[in-house]
């Protein structure tokens, strides 16, 4: 809808359409001062309901909206704008100090969220700049997807048939590694912007479910959540893998306390293992153990390696030990799972490679985890040994060392 920022990404707020909706009759006309001020072309309204009439029958690049205004409230007009128009910008300009409507606002759709009473407006006038930008990025980021097509062509059609560039096509063929990382990046991205939208409107139904006191449906809810928390996951491990392939990873090593990021890692996995009846043993000889790793690389290690524990785990415990060995930082992951067979091991570390194949399998799952897990332990110069025998579980040991470099 902002026309004017297709050419340029450089832009001011001359001629953008701004709807303000709040019960305020004197904000609503301080502020259409102030953005008119600003070569804005301000409509307001004083409620829900004139506001989306006004919104029906014009067009605008963004709306100001409070939350609490008598008859229809900001967050039922948030609800029916972003389901139509999903990248229709939405600051809320609201007086609530409740931490929760907030949130809801934001699941609901809005960008932004800006307390009153507003001090400056020059604050505000930020807020509205970055979500134009944002629309801005959003439209470049449509044109490009649609013009991408007619691109190829045009590439295609300057293509020479000499012997150079068969030659290339050549070797763009022969790196089919590469050009399947790069197939998997884009496809996980597809996947990764409708899914978050499902879980987004998924989280407000609930949430509105919750607030009416229907709390029967509640254990479907916790079946989609651990259906979409399966697939998020999925994704990330594709766009992970993808990065580290095509080398564009990037390593940023930190000083590190080792115990606080597995204590972070293990968070997530608790509840988890607790519901499964599995004993966790953690034995720490200090509460800090610092090396110079990349943080978010090591974390997925970690992550990865408690993940199958969990996971491949029905009866028994998960023990896990760090301590520190010479010039080494030592993580030991043992479990009772149901271990893997020799020969397997021969072939750990491969990529979309699983123990238990086919539609059958017992478990879930898309063979990459352990393979990201040895290209961030490269990453990282960390050694990763696994022991293991089938239907009596598996120990994995980590050594990093403590000088990293």
């Amino acid at each position: 809808m902002v026309n004017q920022f297709s050419n340029s990404k450089y832009y001011s707020l001359q001629n953008i359409k701004m709807l303000i909706i709040d019960d305020d009759e004197g904000l609503c006309k301080s502020l259409k001062f102030f953005f008119e001020d600003l070569d804005c072309i301000v409509s307001t309204a004083n409620n829900g309901e004139d506001g989306l009439e006004l919104f029906e029958n014009n067009k605008f690049d963004i709306i100001l909206v409070d939350l609490h205004m008598p008859g229809l409230g900001g967050h039922n007009v948030i609800t029916k704008i972003a389901r139509n128009y999903p990248n229709m910008p939405i600051i809320v300009v609201s007086g609530t100090g409740v931490i929760k409507d907030a949130v809801r606002a934001m699941n609901l759709g809005a960008w932004e969220f800006v307390q009153k009473p507003i001090l400056q407006f020059e604050e505000l006038e930020l807020c509205v700049l970055k979500a134009l930008e944002r629309v801005y990025l959003i439209n470049e980021n449509n044109n490009y997807k649609a013009n991408l097509e007619k691109l190829v062509v045009e590439r295609t059609a300057q293509l020479n048939h000499t012997i150079e560039e068969l030659n290339i096509a050549k070797e763009k063929a022969e790196n089919s590694d590469k050009l399947k990382t790069q197939f998997l990046s884009q496809i996980s991205h597809e996947i990764r912007t409708p899914l978050n939208g499902i879980i987004t409107s998924l989280a407000c139904l609930e949430m509105e479910l919750e607030d009416q006191g229907i709390t029967d449906l509640m254990t479907d809810f916790n079946k989609i959540n651990v259906s979409s928390e399966r697939i998020i996951r999925t994704v990330e491990l594709i766009l992970n893998m993808s990065d580290v392939q095509t080398g564009s990873y990037t390593y940023q090593k930190q000083k590190i306390n080792i115990i606080e990021l597995l204590n972070a890692a293990l968070d997530g996995y608790k509840r988890k293992i607790v519901k499964k009846g599995l004993e966790l043993i953690l034995n720490f000889d200090n509460k800090q153990l610092f090396v110079e790793i990349d943080k978010y690389s090591v974390e997925q290690i970690i992550v990865n390696l408690i993940d199958n524990s969990c996971k491949f785990t029905e009866k028994g415990k998960i023990e896990i030990k760090i301590f520190a060995e010479e010039n080494s930082i030592i993580i030991i992951i043992m479990d009772t799972g149901i271990g893997m067979e020799e020969e397997y091991m021969k072939e750990l570390f491969q990529p979309f490679n699983q123990e238990d194949k086919g539609y059958t399998r017992l478990y879930d799952g898309n063979g990459l985890g352990l393979a990201l897990t040895k290209k961030y332990c490269e990453l990282n110069n960390i050694d990763i040994n696994f022991t293991s025998k089938k239907n009596s579980g598996t120990t994995v040991i980590l050594s990093i060392p403590a000088n990293n470099s």
